[in-house]
């Protein structure tokens, strides 16, 4: 997790103390970044999670996400037809 201040200066204690809080809501494992942006009174707090890449199988291989298939598998992608057990669920 990368934690970033914004606006001045806040201690090791202080930056924990809102670690604890954020990873009671959601696992340190999927937070990316945490933005502590601080003001007079008060710290506005702001995270971005990780972003998990989706697999996809085709032809009984897994492969990564779409955008990074080249164009002969993209095509065979958009003329796929949907599995009708899939849909049902």
């Amino acid at each position: 997790m990368q934690i970033i201040v914004v606006n001045g200066p806040l201690s090791e204690r202080e930056q924990d103390i809102y670690i604890r809080r954020i990873t009671q809501k959601c696992p340190a494992s999927a937070i990316d970044k945490l933005y502590l942006e601080v003001h007079e009174d008060y710290v506005d707090v702001r995270y971005t999670l990780h972003r998990y890449r989706e697999l996809w199988k085709m032809g009984g291989y897994c492969i990564s996400e779409p955008s990074t298939w080249n164009s002969a598998k993209q095509s065979e992608y958009r003329d796929m037809l949907p599995n009708r057990f899939e849909e049902e669920s």
